[in-house]
C-alpha cells in the first residue's frame, strides 16, 4: 500500500486528489490530509441545505462537495481526514468497518476508548470524533473518514447549523450527532503532526510492503487541474445539488415577504412571491428577474441593485 500525506491545505485540491488516486491509480493506497476551514458536503446533498451560508459567507469558508455520498462535515487545521483507496475482486464482500479498524487502533495506542458504530462512524464516550462515507465503482473503492483532532467546534456547529427557510427535496440529509474532539479523551497532549506522523506510521507497520510515497509533478498538475475544472466550480459544489423546493418568510418593519421557489440545476425555474413588503410591481419585476436565474448569493444581489431593490431583500433568498 501506498501511504501518501498531503503538503496541500487546500481542501479543492485534496478532494480533487481523493478522486485522482481513486480513478487512475491501481495500487492500493491510504491518502492523509489536512484542509483549511471548509465545509464538505455528500455528492448528494443539497449543499445550501446543509449550511449557514451567511456564516460561511461572511467568514470565506469554501464549500466543496466530494465524490461520496453521506453527510455535510466541517474542516479546519484541527481535523485529519483519511481515506483507504483498494481494487478489489468482488465489491459486495468488502467490509468498510475493516478500513476504520487501524484508526481506532491507534487512538486505543493513545489510550482513547474509540469504538466503531453500526454506521462505521467512530465514537468515543458516546461523542461521534469520526464520520464515514464510501465509493465504488467498478472494482475500486474508496473509503474515507475525518478525524475531530482539535477543530474549532463553535465554528463547525455555526457553519453546519441552517438558519434559513425550508428546503423540501429528495437529496440526502445530514444526521446531526454530538460530536467532541480528540484532544478532549488523550491523556498526553500533542500536535497534529506528530498525529499525522503517528496514523502514518502505524499503517506502514501493517504490512511490509506498505511504504511512504510522493505523488509525481505531473500527479501535482493532474490533480490540481481537476481542482480547477471541478471541485473550484459553483457547476459541481452547488448546481450539482438534487432539485428542491426554498420557501421563506421574512419580515421587515412590520411588513411581509414571502417567496417559494423551485431550482434545479441551480436555477430558479418557478417562483412565487406574496406579502406587502414589496409592491406589486416590484413583485412582478423581480420575478421575470430572477425565472431562470442562479440561486446563487452575488448573483441576485447584484439584480437587486439593477432594479434598485434594497439589498436586504437578497437575505430572503437564502
Amino acid at each position: 500500500m501506498l501511504c501518501i500525506v498531503s503538503p496541500n491545505h487546500n481542501p479543492a485540491f485534496n478532494l480533487a486528489a481523493e478522486e485522482y488516486l481513486f480513478k487512475n491509480y491501481t495500487e492500493d493506497v491510504f491518502f492523509l490530509y489536512v484542509n483549511a476551514p471548509s465545509v464538505v458536503v455528500g455528492k448528494h446533498q443539497n449543499a445550501m441545505a446543509e449550511v449557514n451560508s451567511r456564516f460561511i459567507r461572511e467568514n470565506n469558508i469554501p464549500l466543496i462537495r466530494r465524490l461520496s455520498g453521506g453527510g455535510a462535515v466541517y474542516h479546519d487545521l484541527g481535523n485529519l481526514n483519511f481515506s483507504f483507496h483498494q481494487t478489489v475482486d468482488d465489491t459486495a464482500k468488502i467490509s468498510f468497518k475493516a478500513f476504520n479498524e487501524p484508526i481506532v487502533e491507534v487512538l486505543h495506542q493513545l489510550s482513547v476508548p474509540a469504538e466503531i458504530s453500526s454506521r462505521n462512524d467512530i465514537f468515543v464516550d458516546g461523542s461521534k470524533v469520526s464520520g464515514h462515507a464510501e465509493h465504488v465503482f467498478r472494482k475500486r473503492i474508496l473509503s474515507h473518514g475525518t478525524l475531530l483532532f482539535n477543530a474549532n467546534r463553535e465554528n463547525l456547529s455555526k457553519a453546519l447549523k441552517s438558519e434559513s427557510g425550508t428546503y423540501s427535496g429528495k437529496a440526502i440529509q445530514s444526521v446531526r450527532s454530538k460530536v467532541a474532539n480528540l484532544t478532549d479523551f488523550m491523556k498526553n497532549p500533542m500536535e497534529m503532526n506528530e498525529f499525522v506522523e503517528l496514523v502514518a506510521a502505524h499503517i506502514l507497520t501493517k504490512k511490509s510492503n506498505n511504504k511512504l510515497f510522493q505523488w509525481t509533478k505531473a500527479d501535482q498538475q493532474n490533480i490540481q487541474q481537476l481542482a480547477d475544472e471541478k471541485y473550484s466550480t459553483w457547476d459541481w459544489n452547488f448546481a450539482y445539488s438534487p432539485k428542491y423546493w426554498f420557501e421563506k418568510q421574512t419580515e421587515m418593519d412590520g411588513k411581509i415577504l414571502a417567496i417559494k421557489m423551485f431550482v434545479e440545476k441551480g436555477h430558479i425555474s418557478e417562483l412565487e412571491l406574496n406579502g406587502e413588503l414589496l409592491c406589486k410591481e416590484q413583485q412582478l419585476k423581480l420575478k421575470a428577474t430572477l425565472l431562470n436565474q442562479t440561486h446563487e448569493f452575488v448573483a441576485i444581489q447584484k439584480l437587486l441593485a439593477e432594479l434598485n431593490i434594497p439589498e436586504q431583500i437578497n437575505d430572503c433568498f437564502f
